[in-house]
Protein backbone atom coordinates (compact mmCIF):
# COMPACT_ATOMS: atom_id res chain seq x y z
CA UNK A 1 0.00 0.00 0.00
CA UNK A 2 1.33 3.39 -0.86
CA UNK A 3 1.27 6.50 1.19
CA UNK A 4 0.83 9.94 -0.23
CA UNK A 5 4.18 11.19 1.06
CA UNK A 6 6.79 12.16 -1.50
CA UNK A 7 8.82 8.97 -1.15
CA UNK A 8 5.86 6.59 -1.80
CA UNK A 9 6.36 4.16 1.03
CA UNK A 10 4.91 0.66 0.73
CA UNK A 11 4.18 -1.89 3.41
CA UNK A 12 6.82 -4.15 1.87
CA UNK A 13 9.46 -1.41 2.06
CA UNK A 14 8.60 -0.75 5.71
CA UNK A 15 8.66 -4.42 6.68
CA UNK A 16 11.86 -5.05 4.71
CA UNK A 17 13.57 -2.02 6.23
CA UNK A 18 12.65 -3.08 9.75
CA UNK A 19 13.79 -6.67 9.18
CA UNK A 20 17.09 -5.52 7.65
CA UNK A 21 17.69 -3.07 10.47
CA UNK A 22 16.66 -5.47 13.24
CA UNK A 23 18.48 -8.50 11.87
CA UNK A 24 21.72 -6.64 11.09
CA UNK A 25 22.11 -5.54 14.70
CA UNK A 26 20.69 -2.10 13.97
CA UNK A 27 23.58 -0.90 11.81
CA UNK A 28 21.60 0.25 8.76
CA UNK A 29 21.03 4.00 8.50
CA UNK A 30 18.16 5.83 6.83
CA UNK A 31 16.84 9.32 6.32
CA UNK A 32 13.25 8.11 5.86
CA UNK A 33 11.34 9.61 8.80
CA UNK A 34 8.70 6.85 8.86
CA UNK A 35 11.34 4.11 8.95
CA UNK A 36 13.07 5.90 11.82
CA UNK A 37 9.81 6.21 13.78
CA UNK A 38 8.90 2.55 13.31
CA UNK A 39 12.42 1.44 14.26
CA UNK A 40 12.35 3.62 17.37
CA UNK A 41 8.91 2.55 18.57
CA UNK A 42 9.51 -1.14 17.97
CA UNK A 43 12.98 -1.06 19.54
CA UNK A 44 11.83 0.84 22.63
CA UNK A 45 8.92 -1.53 23.11
CA UNK A 46 11.03 -4.65 22.66
CA UNK A 47 13.48 -3.29 25.22
CA UNK A 48 10.65 -2.68 27.66
CA UNK A 49 9.17 -6.12 26.98
CA UNK A 50 12.51 -7.96 27.36
CA UNK A 51 13.26 -6.13 30.62
CA UNK A 52 10.09 -7.69 32.07
CA UNK A 53 9.96 -11.10 30.31
CA UNK A 54 12.46 -13.70 29.16
CA UNK A 55 12.96 -13.92 25.40
CA UNK A 56 10.78 -16.41 23.56
CA UNK A 57 12.08 -19.00 21.10
CA UNK A 58 10.50 -20.82 18.21
CA UNK A 59 12.04 -24.04 16.91
CA UNK A 60 11.11 -25.56 13.59
CA UNK A 61 12.49 -28.06 11.11
CA UNK A 62 12.89 -27.17 7.46
CA UNK A 63 10.06 -29.54 6.59
CA UNK A 64 7.59 -27.59 8.70
CA UNK A 65 8.02 -24.07 7.31
CA UNK A 66 4.42 -24.29 6.11
CA UNK A 67 3.46 -24.85 9.77
CA UNK A 68 5.35 -21.69 10.71
CA UNK A 69 3.45 -19.80 7.99
CA UNK A 70 0.13 -21.13 9.27
CA UNK A 71 1.01 -20.26 12.87
CA UNK A 72 2.21 -16.79 11.83
CA UNK A 73 -1.13 -16.19 10.12
CA UNK A 74 -3.12 -17.51 13.10
CA UNK A 75 -1.20 -15.24 15.47
CA UNK A 76 -1.82 -12.27 13.15
CA UNK A 77 -5.54 -13.04 13.00
CA UNK A 78 -5.68 -13.38 16.78
CA UNK A 79 -3.88 -10.05 17.27
CA UNK A 80 -6.56 -8.23 15.24
CA UNK A 81 -9.48 -10.58 15.97
CA UNK A 82 -11.21 -8.14 18.32
CA UNK A 83 -11.60 -5.67 15.45
CA UNK A 84 -9.22 -3.15 16.99
CA UNK A 85 -6.63 -2.03 14.49
CA UNK A 86 -4.05 0.54 15.54
CA UNK A 87 -0.64 1.60 14.36
CA UNK A 88 0.74 0.17 17.61
CA UNK A 89 -0.66 -3.26 16.81
CA UNK A 90 0.62 -3.15 13.24
CA UNK A 91 4.11 -2.16 14.42
CA UNK A 92 3.91 -4.90 17.05
CA UNK A 93 3.06 -7.43 14.36
CA UNK A 94 5.99 -6.29 12.19
CA UNK A 95 8.32 -6.53 15.16
CA UNK A 96 6.97 -9.92 16.20
CA UNK A 97 7.58 -11.18 12.65
CA UNK A 98 11.19 -9.95 12.76
CA UNK A 99 11.68 -11.61 16.17
CA UNK A 100 10.35 -14.84 14.68
CA UNK A 101 12.82 -14.54 11.79
CA UNK A 102 15.63 -13.90 14.27
CA UNK A 103 14.67 -17.01 16.27
CA UNK A 104 14.82 -19.09 13.11
CA UNK A 105 18.15 -17.59 11.96
CA UNK A 106 20.05 -19.74 14.46
CA UNK A 107 18.70 -22.97 13.03
CA UNK A 108 21.33 -24.13 10.54
CA UNK A 109 19.10 -26.62 8.75
CA UNK A 110 17.06 -23.72 7.33
CA UNK A 111 17.86 -21.55 4.32
CA UNK A 112 17.73 -18.32 6.29
CA UNK A 113 17.50 -15.99 3.28
CA UNK A 114 14.44 -17.92 2.11
CA UNK A 115 12.93 -17.90 5.61
CA UNK A 116 13.44 -14.14 6.06
CA UNK A 117 12.06 -13.42 2.59
CA UNK A 118 9.06 -15.68 3.31
CA UNK A 119 8.27 -14.01 6.64
CA UNK A 120 8.53 -10.58 5.01
CA UNK A 121 6.08 -11.80 2.35
CA UNK A 122 3.64 -13.23 4.93
CA UNK A 123 3.75 -10.08 7.06
CA UNK A 124 3.32 -7.73 4.11
CA UNK A 125 0.52 -9.83 2.66
CA UNK A 126 -1.42 -9.94 5.92
CA UNK A 127 -1.16 -6.18 6.47
CA UNK A 128 -1.99 -5.26 2.87
CA UNK A 129 -4.82 -7.77 2.51
CA UNK A 130 -6.45 -8.25 5.90
CA UNK A 131 -6.01 -4.65 7.09
CA UNK A 132 -6.58 -2.97 3.72
CA UNK A 133 -9.80 -1.13 4.57
CA UNK A 134 -8.34 0.31 7.78
CA UNK A 135 -5.09 1.32 6.07
CA UNK A 136 -7.04 3.04 3.34
CA UNK A 137 -9.10 4.96 5.92
CA UNK A 138 -5.87 6.12 7.58
CA UNK A 139 -4.27 7.35 4.34
CA UNK A 140 -1.96 4.35 4.40
CA UNK A 141 1.52 4.88 5.85
CA UNK A 142 1.29 8.67 5.55
CA UNK A 143 -1.33 8.37 8.30
CA UNK A 144 1.12 6.51 10.51
CA UNK A 145 3.74 9.19 9.99
CA UNK A 146 1.23 11.94 10.78
CA UNK A 147 -0.05 10.09 13.86
CA UNK A 148 3.37 9.61 15.45
CA UNK A 149 4.76 13.00 14.54
CA UNK A 150 1.96 14.70 16.50
CA UNK A 151 3.40 14.28 19.96
CA UNK A 152 5.89 12.26 21.92
CA UNK A 153 3.03 11.37 24.30
CA UNK A 154 1.51 9.21 21.54
CA UNK A 155 4.84 7.41 21.24
CA UNK A 156 5.10 6.79 25.01
CA UNK A 157 1.54 5.42 25.12
CA UNK A 158 2.29 3.16 22.16
CA UNK A 159 5.37 1.74 23.87
CA UNK A 160 3.35 0.60 26.89
CA UNK A 161 0.61 -0.94 24.76
CA UNK A 162 3.15 -2.54 22.46
CA UNK A 163 5.04 -4.24 25.29
CA UNK A 164 1.84 -5.80 26.63
CA UNK A 165 0.81 -6.94 23.14
CA UNK A 166 4.24 -8.49 22.58
CA UNK A 167 3.82 -10.35 25.87
CA UNK A 168 0.51 -11.75 24.64
CA UNK A 169 2.11 -12.84 21.37
CA UNK A 170 4.88 -14.66 23.25
CA UNK A 171 2.19 -16.76 24.96
CA UNK A 172 0.85 -17.77 21.54
CA UNK A 173 4.35 -18.76 20.47
CA UNK A 174 4.53 -21.16 23.39
CA UNK A 175 1.16 -22.65 22.44
CA UNK A 176 2.05 -23.04 18.75
CA UNK A 177 5.56 -24.26 19.49
CA UNK A 178 4.14 -27.42 20.99
CA UNK A 179 2.12 -28.00 17.80
CA UNK A 180 5.06 -27.71 15.37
Amino acid sequence: MCSSDSSTTTTRSIVTDYFNWRLTNKTATTTNRLYMIIRSIASDCETKYYSQQPPFYFRVSSSSLIDVQNNHYEIAKELFDDGTITWSRIITFISFSAILAECLMNQQQLNIDFVISSIIDWTTSFIDTDLYTWLESQNYWAGCLKFYEKTTAQRRNSISRYASILGTLSKYILIFQTDV
